[in-house]
């Protein structure tokens, strides 16, 4: 009997360490990943996206700290708790519009053609921006991690970009700045 409440004390006390949230950041898990590897943490960073990757980034002001590396974002595992209901609707929104005169565009596409020493006109896709998101996101994420070399498969994100991910749980405390009401100033 006394071997068997043992082995469901030390169950129970694994699975109340693996549920805690270890507070952390994006600089502490690049530094040691497999110390992360399936906890739950909470992580305080920016949030980014581009074409095809959801990811959170280690910044200040602004600016992406590139030795902490980047962790791809995964929203599978996200609650519908407000604060992460209204991220998810602003990161969905993250790629601007910029505008562009397309008659322009095509008027000085047509004179490169008919004399090749025209400049080519700058591409001009109104309907997409890849390196232009219209949110600055800063909030506090929490979720599991995982790390691939700890993993059966490969790597994460597309084409499996990266060696860490993050299923997000929830996203709280957010500091949205609006790239559009700050560059119309």
């Amino acid at each position: 009997m006394r071997p068997l409440i043992i082995v469901m004390f030390l169950c129970i006390t694994s699975c109340a360490q693996s549920r805690a949230l270890v507070d952390t950041t994006v600089c502490s898990i690049a530094a040691h990943p497999s110390k992360f590897h399936n906890k739950n943490v909470r992580i305080r960073a920016t949030a980014s996206s581009g074409m095809e990757a959801s990811i959170l980034i280690d910044s200040t002001d602004g600016e992406w700290n590139k030795a902490c590396g980047r962790i791809n974002l995964d929203f599978h595992s996200a609650r519908g708790d407000e604060s992460t209901s209204r991220f998810l609707r602003l990161f969905g929104e993250q790629v601007s519009r910029p505008e562009c005169d397309k008659d322009k565009a095509i008027t000085q596409g047509m004179a490169h053609v008919l004399d090749p020493s025209t400049p080519v006109p700058a591409p001009c896709f109104s309907f997409l921006c890849i390196h232009c998101p219209r949110y600055r996101i800063v909030a506090t994420f929490t979720g599991k991690l995982r790390y691939s070399e700890r993993e059966r498969h490969a790597r994460f994100g597309h084409l499996g970009m990266f060696n860490l991910q993050l299923d997000m749980a929830t996203a709280s405390n957010l500091e949205v700045t609006d790239a559009e009401t700050t560059s119309k100033r």
